[in-house]
């Protein structure tokens, strides 16, 4: 009985042994991938905008304050649904 005891234990050990060994074969296919992820090129930084650029927006018919020939114009939008 104790000798079938040994040999039933053995089968489990080597069950485990094989799957730590297909664990770890997982584990070094995830580092490889995240290695190639870090090494890859940085993510581009957004463009920040000139603050040096005018821009020239009609103001047309719109309802304004003060002259339509200022120096600054600020133009508000809003959307009522």
């Amino acid at each position: 009985m104790a000798a079938l005891a040994a040999c039933q234990g053995g089968s489990d050990i080597e069950e485990l042994k094989k799957g730590q060994k297909d664990i770890l074969a997982k584990l070094d296919g995830l580092d490889k991938a995240v290695q190639q992820v870090k090494a890859g090129a940085p993510a581009a930084r957004p463009q920040m905008p000139d603050p040096n650029k005018v821009y020239a927006i009609p103001v047309s018919d719109s309802p304004v304050r003060g002259p339509k020939a200022a120096k600054v114009t600020i133009v508000e939008f809003s959307d009522f649904q």
